[in-house]
């Protein structure tokens, strides 16, 4: 019987991962009890995803993929067509890239580059070019059998979507069988009423799932992972990911972009083996 996987983002520990630096930490989260990694594949080389995905296919461990642009170089919803297109192209290569360290699924906030407020809603020509855009980043990604995960973001990291209503509809628009969503816990926290009927009414669209405090720490340890997220996706026997997004104070580049500005814990590996421990009392029945 398929069931639910726990991974583990290494955006806890790099934003850059590489193979010389990063091998003992892959190797002990299968210690740990992992299932799976999620990579943020973009600024990999190709030797060291080479590396990677032979690793972990000795050690048994999936693999996921994750991505975010940067609206300065790379915007789906721009109205300049240049800036379209090297969206386009990014996300083209990191579905490359998630093939190459056998990763099926290609994750992230890709409705729109990050970094950028126009002070107004999304107009209809945005949610038009975005949604172009990922229509033709989903059908090259169909082709090389992976499937992408958008992610909407919290009101004040995004605008042009928010909550799964939102994002229902757009993967609605785009009508690929490979393009879904990624429900995250964090986000939804703060955009919706209540989490699990939020999901609930966009489960169909859901190929995806992060689990993420609403302080970013230790999952368990805060109020935006609840029990009832748990009790909808083992109700309707779910049998993706449950990836742990967690966040700290050892990757610099995150600190000032996701506002971290004290840690959450004592190290990274209580929030990573505490999450672990928490998620697996929640879905144990379905695991045994």
């Amino acid at each position: 019987m398929k069931t639910m996987r726990i991974g583990m983002n290494l955006l806890l520990w790099t934003d850059s991962p590489a193979f010389i630096k990063h091998e003992e930490l892959v190797c002990t989260l299968h210690k740990w009890g992992f299932d799976g990694v999620e990579f943020p594949v973009a600024p990999m080389s190709h030797q060291d995803i080479s590396a990677f995905s032979s690793l972990c296919d000795s050690l048994g461990l999936g693999r996921s993929a994750i991505l975010a642009l940067d609206a300065e170089t790379a915007d789906p919803a721009s109205s300049d067509h240049r800036l379209r297109l090297a969206a386009l192209n990014e996300i083209k290569r990191a579905i490359d890239k998630s093939i190459a360290i056998g990763a099926n699924v290609l994750c992230g906030p890709l409705f729109q580059g990050l970094g950028r407020f126009t002070g107004a809603a999304p107009t209809p020509a945005e949610w038009g070019w975005s949604a172009e855009t990922l229509r033709l980043a989903g059908e090259y990604a169909l082709e090389g059998g992976v499937s992408l995960a958008l992610e909407p973001l919290n009101r004040f990291e995004m605008y042009m979507v928010n909550t799964m209503e939102q994002a229902t509809q757009f993967v609605k628009n785009i009508a690929l069988p490979n393009v879904g969503l990624l429900a995250d816990t964090h986000h939804s926290n703060i955009e919706e009423n209540h989490t699990a009927e939020a999901w609930s009414k966009s489960y169909e669209s859901i190929v995806h799932v992060h689990i993420s405090e609403n302080h970013r720490g230790m999952p368990g340890s805060g109020h935006a992972v609840t029990q009832g997220v748990f009790e909808l996706l083992l109700k309707r026997n779910y049998e993706g990911w449950l990836t742990i997004e967690a966040f700290g104070q050892s990757v610099v580049n995150l600190i000032p972009r996701l506002h971290l500005w004290r840690a959450y814990a004592e190290n990274e590996e209580r929030i990573a083996r505490g999450g672990l421990e928490f998620i697996r009392s929640q879905i144990l029945p379905v695991r045994e």
